[in-house]
């Protein structure tokens, strides 16, 4: 299957001459890594431990099974797993043969699974037998009529239904019948990573070695890491975090993975005290969820220095607090599927304020500029929508119709994202494009208003989403996750405590809705559609006679 990328020969030349691209594949990373440290513990999962020699052996063993199946260079082969051996071993033996790695968040459902699966062109799946309660071999069976490019499913479990394989038989390939390969393409893609979806239909996002690698590169060097790094992670396999620090990095170091399969902050404070950790990356949830652990106080992590947040909206006080209570290094950083590191302020020598209060500088070679909505480039202290351009931007996406809007002529990718630089050049995130809300014909970011309520003592996590008013044609809803159960804020004392920050009355939220947690995306993400829909669903009740929000 051929799929279209944006990459040219001149990109190419430009990269590696630039020393940007490392121009080698994972698999050879791999290799050489298990040359290098054979006896080195290279992944922790639930189950089983395993070494740099044991995982590039499992991989060739995987890999010449898959090619005796019919699996060649360019096939997508998908997988909805969760964070363990199985999808470390399987990306690497897909690289080993220049097939592409598309991972599955296991909490999506049908609609999304035959989604993805279908503007793929998946040859094959592999699935846990059961996820979250899900029976995910009968819910891909029930979804193969829709799937002709769908061949084979490969089950890791104990049950295997008919019309599936089983994944342990791939691995019990006999040593003696194990293949050699050529080296892949650098520049071929190595994997079709799908955006979280919060708004539409998710995207496929294309990345190939070079891009990935570069990233790896660049995170080494700006954070100054070492073959002595142990990264436990909880984000997931499937998204681009869980992927690169918890599949891709630790490899590249030579280094050890400890993968949750399951978030627990105890269990992660358990591993860190056990394992030794030095590194761990994720979303506001995660570090939150450390920080605020009751038991916090009983593990050992003298070990744990270095923990970015990122990925959702990261209040000020969270980036202080893990500083003072973990004594790491931490800090905000900003990126995406399409580009995973664009800017970070937890690099060394970062003043503190920065840390917490920014998204920090663009790291190493990354260029950003803000531009107004005709493209002209803002000044500095203005609002602007951000975009970027790097050596570790992706390819484009699998439907390659959206990269005529999502390109300029230079190459700068449009991030859809809103900020302003300071005067000492660090970024501050201020909304999303979409994330407005539109009263009487006027817009404003509901991330301003979001940022100040976070400083609110009685507000654990919040989100502005536009309902829906005949009147005005948008009113802004709070949504709000109280600090405590027992003590709920009301709607006037938000306005006051906004209205004493001096705001515009027009960005006032309208609307007050408690509840016990957000929706969120496997990635920390908040589901801002969930909650647009909510609030509409509410609003339509109530016209209908049913039950009440609380209102200014």
């Amino acid at each position: 299957m051929s799929i279209e990328t944006r990459l040219t020969a001149a990109i190419t030349a430009d990269m590696v001459a630039g020393g940007h691209w490392p121009n080698r594949t994972f698999s050879a990373t791999l290799s050489r890594a298990a040359a290098t440290d054979p006896q080195k513990v290279a992944m922790v999962d639930d189950r089983m431990r395993i070494s740099y020699r044991q995982l590039d052996d499992l991989v060739t063993r995987l890999a010449t099974s898959l090619r005796e199946r019919g699996i060649r260079a360019g096939d997508v082969v998908s997988c909805i797993l969760p964070n363990r051996a199985e999808a470390v071993v399987l990306f690497f033996a897909l690289n080993r043969l220049g097939a592409i790695f598309n991972p599955i968040v296991p909490t999506h459902g049908a609609r999304e699974i035959r989604f993805i699966l279908a503007e793929t062109g998946s040859v094959a799946v592999v699935v846990a037998a059961r996820v979250g309660g899900v029976d995910l071999p009968s819910l891909v069976e029930r979804l193969r009529p829709e799937l002709p490019s769908l061949r084979d499913v490969f089950v890791v479990g104990d049950t295997v239904p008919v019309g599936a394989a089983a994944f342990q038989a791939l691995l019990d390939v006999n040593r003696d019948r194990a293949a050699t390969f050529p080296d892949a393409d650098p520049n071929g893609l190595v994997v079709i990573l799908y955006t979280s979806g919060t708004t539409a239909d998710p995207k496929g996002v294309l990345h190939s070695n070079n891009t990935l690698l570069c990233e790896c590169q660049s995170m080494t060097r700006y954070h100054g890491l070492t073959a002595r790094e142990v990264l436990v992670m909880p984000s997931p396999v499937s998204h681009i975090s869980g992927l690169l620090y918890g599949v891709l990095l630790p490899v590249y170091l030579r280094g050890t993975s400890v993968l949750m399969e399951r978030w627990e902050p105890e269990r992660f404070l358990a591993l860190v005290e056990k394992e030794r950790g030095t590194y761990s990356a994720g979303a506001t949830p995660f570090l939150q969820g450390v920080i605020e652990c009751p038991k916090l106080r009983r593990y050992d992590l003298s070990s744990l220095a270095l923990f970015p947040c990122g990925g959702a909206d990261v209040p000020p006080d969270l980036i202080r607090d893990a500083m003072r209570l973990l004594g790491i290094r931490s800090g905000r950083g900003y990126g995406s599927t399409e580009f995973p590191s664009i800017t970070s302020s937890a690099g060394p020598n970062v003043p503190e304020a920065k840390r917490a209060e920014t998204d920090g500088m663009p790291m190493l070679s990354n260029r950003i500029e803000l531009r107004d909505l005709d493209g002209r480039a803002v000044r500095r202290g203005e609002e602007g929508e951000i975009w970027a351009h790097g050596p570790e931007l992706f390819l484009g996406y699998r439907d390659a119709r959206l990269n005529a809007e999502s390109f300029d002529a230079h190459g700068f990718f449009r991030t859809g994202d809103l900020g302003r630089l300071d005067d000492d050049g660090y970024l501050r995130i201020t909304g999303r494009v979409k994330d407005i809300i539109v009263r009487k014909g006027e817009k404003y970011s509901a991330k301003e208003i979001e940022d100040l309520l976070f400083e609110h003592p009685k507000v654990r996590s919040v989100a502005i989403v536009p309902m829906p008013d005949p009147e005005v044609g948008e009113r802004a809803c709070a949504f709000i996750v109280p600090t405590r159960a027992d003590d709920r804020p009301a709607l006037s004392e938000l306005v006051a405590f906004l209205e004493a920050r001096e705001i515009s009355r027009r960005k006032l939220p309208e609307r007050l809705e408690i509840v016990d947690e957000m929706p969120l995306t496997a990635s920390g993400k908040i589901l801002r559609q969930a909650l647009k829909e909510r609030i509409a669903q509410r609003l339509a009740a109530e016209r209908s006679g049913a039950g009440k929000g609380e209102r200014t």
